[in-house]
């Protein structure tokens, strides 16, 4: 067998193949012994039909493409070992020559090659700008607003409504709750409802209830009551802890997404069409499902729009899924069976038994993997 090949835009390899006559015979030989012993032939046991017999009743042309699929799934086998390729698509193949053997063209599309800039020297740069986090008492105290706001008794109320109290209005035949001053109304209804009272009806609204809310006294009790709290004192620290990790993780996660952003600019990506078209009919599947939940959505997106509009990001996810990848080949970061098995085990022990058995468990574990591959590729950056 000979063969050259031709590397194209998008990861694309064109390779031409050759075999000579008795290379194919080979393969021509094992296809008509397969086709010959289904023949079945009026007086005769299988196997035992005279050659000249045998040869009339055997379509040669199915002998051949069933021939020509052999020499082909062996010539690309061991064409894609030889070279590393590893084929991400359904190979398009045409035959060009079948007189003296068999010549055939095959169009792969192969895992992309990724040449990486220095990614030590992108992290090093990128982290020594990070910002240190800090918190504000103004944070503090509107978490703890919250947290009483979130106890409070609701009343109801026969006074007019004002800021900060829980409506319940009927809007086009949807009854619905909201509290007012808080933005969660649209077309500046909030505005609208202050100052009428229940039964009230207006601009297409009726004011079904008002509610008050009496926020509870903060103090030692109430913060015993709420969890393993001694005191207000250490309801607070609880609080700056928490807000503290919230904001430290984003940071971190803003300066991953800075890291990567800047490798993805000074790595060679040949990226396959393939790849950006399946990631970016997930997105535009995840897109609608989001929509369809959204019932006072207005101007809707065509397809042709969305799918313009999310592929810059399609074609950034498929970047950063390589980048990540090729890292952990060059580090050797790529995870372990016994971690992978440790991140499903958390995974299915946050679904309740019903939710779990539903799961397919290859799915779970390619997420895991890409989970903690992830993970180290990022600690490894951050550590450099």
């Amino acid at each position: 067998m000979k063969y050259n090949f031709k590397k194209l835009p998008r990861s694309i390899r064109e390779v031409e193949v050759i075999f000579n006559h008795d290379e194919f015979l080979s393969y021509w030989e094992t296809s008509y012994g397969r086709e010959a012993s289904a023949v079945q032939l009026k007086g005769f046991r299988p196997g035992t039909a005279p050659k000249e017999l045998l040869d009339k009743a055997i379509d040669k042309d199915e002998v051949f493409n069933k021939a020509a699929s052999l020499a082909v799934r062996d010539a690309l086998k061991e064409i894609t070992q030889e070279n590393s390729w590893e084929i991400i698509d359904q190979p398009r193949v045409e035959i060009l020559e079948s007189d003296t053997g068999l010549k055939f063209k095959a169009t792969l599309i192969v895992f992309p090659e990724v040449v990486l800039g220095n990614y030590k020297k992108i992290a090093k740069s990128v982290l020594s700008d990070k910002k240190e986090v800090k918190i504000e008492q103004d944070e503090v105290d509107k978490t703890i607003d919250w947290v009483l706001k979130s106890r409070a008794q609701i009343i109801r109320v026969g006074r007019e409504a004002k800021k900060g109290d829980i409506v319940e209005i009927n809007l086009d035949g949807n009854k619905d709750k909201f509290v007012l001053g808080e933005g969660q109304m649209r077309d500046g209804l909030e505005d609208k409802i202050v100052g009428h009272k229940e039964s009230d009806k207006f601009d297409g609204v009726e004011l079904v209830g008002v509610y008050d809310r009496k926020a509870p006294e903060l103090n030692d009790d109430f913060v015993r009551s709420i969890g393993k709290f001694n005191s207000v004192e250490e309801f607070k620290n609880s609080i700056k802890e928490g807000i503290l990790k919230e904001k430290q993780d984003k940071e971190i996660e803003k300066n991953r997404l800075r890291i990567l952003s800047e490798i993805i600019k000074s790595a060679k990506i040949d990226m396959p069409e393939i790849l950006v078209d399946k990631t970016l009919e997930n997105m535009v599947h995840e897109y609608r499902h989001y929509m369809e939940h959204m019932k006072n959505l207005k101007n809707r997106p065509s397809e042709e729009d969305l799918n313009k509009r999310l592929k810059p990001e399609a074609e950034k996810r498929v970047a950063s899924e390589l980048i990540i990848n090729q890292i952990a080949k060059e580090e050797h970061l790529e995870p372990i069976t016994a971690e992978v098995e440790a991140e499903v085990n958390t995974f299915l022990k946050s679904r309740n038994n019903s939710e779990a058995s539903k799961i397919d468990p290859r799915r779970v574990y390619d997420y895991s993997y890409d989970i903690i591959k992830n993970k180290k590729v990022f600690e490894f950056l951050e550590s450099v």
